[in-house]
């Protein structure tokens, strides 16, 4: 009888000692999950624009949200001449974005943009805040890294206030073969790379300018994405990309006092905690 007992005893001790167990087990596993869901919802989802709330004011667009200001500006290069850059600072242009040179479709040399120089001081002296691009029509990393020190060669000595900026499109062309033609996303997005990779070996920041045939069809975008964009769509009330955007060309038929001649419009998005003291 005692040795049944004792049999007993020990089963009882054992199921209370394995629905102990169980009991600790599920209350850490029960804390461990109320840990992670505590965690996701304190992690900050990334902001994101609201275009809905975009203002127009005499074709000029601003923004401002918790998050984000914008900045309005304006791009410039040798077509349009003789710009009276006073004037234009009057109307309320704050950055401009100007050509510092291209390579020919279908020569492949570069050459400069003949009022880059102009447009440089100009803006300068008016206080407008300046960035560079190069229309690039490279076919190999090779050639876009001479671009990128050509860039750098005419920079010597100036002092830009936003990215420098690689620009690769189409051209059409009646009568002649566009020479980056037949270049496949990879290599395109190779020569984007290779061109800012070494811009920014100098210490300056770099952005991509694309538009949406261009993003989808010749770019790997996934390997560009970590850049600044800028990103061009008209006659729209928002541009449909699926990558974040930090300047919209939102028109290319834009008018501004000073400049004699449609102008392209842009609206820079900043973060606010991006924003110097």
């Amino acid at each position: 009888m005692r040795k049944s007992k004792n049999h007993l005893l020990i089963l009882i001790l054992t199921v209370l000692f394995v629905v102990f167990s169980v009991l600790i087990i599920w209350g850490r596993r029960e804390k461990d999950i109320k840990e992670d869901v505590e965690q996701e919802e304190i992690v900050e989802t990334e902001p994101v624009i609201d275009f809905s709330k975009i203002e127009s004011i005499s074709g000029k667009y601003y923004y401002e949200d918790e998050h984000f200001a914008s900045s309005f500006g304006i791009d410039v290069s040798e077509f349009l001449e003789d710009i009276n850059w006073k004037k234009v600072k009057e109307d309320k242009v704050e950055f401009a974005y100007m050509r510092i040179g291209r390579r020919g479709a279908t020569t492949g040399l570069l050459y400069d943009d003949e009022e880059f120089e102009i447009n440089y001081r100009g803006a300068k002296e008016n206080g407008i805040k300046v960035g560079v691009y190069f229309f690039s029509q490279a076919v190999n990393e090779k050639e876009a890294i001479e671009e990128a020190e050509w860039v750098l060669e005419r920079l010597k000595g100036k002092q830009i206030d936003l990215p420098v900026v690689y620009d690769c499109e189409e051209v059409y062309l009646e009568d002649e073969v566009q020479r980056i033609e037949g270049l496949d996303a990879k290599q395109l997005s190779d020569n984007t790379l290779a061109f800012m990779h070494r811009i920014e070996e100098e210490g300056y920041e770099t952005m991509v300018y694309t538009y949406q045939y261009w993003a989808d069809t010749f770019y790997e975008m996934d390997r560009l994405a970590s850049y600044p964009i800028w990103f061009a769509q008209y006659d729209t009330q928002e541009p449909g990309f699926d990558y974040p955007i930090t300047i919209w060309q939102y028109s290319k038929y834009g008018t501004i006092n000073g400049i004699d001649g449609a102008t392209d419009l842009n609206i820079m998005f900043i973060r606010k905690d991006d924003r110097p003291e």
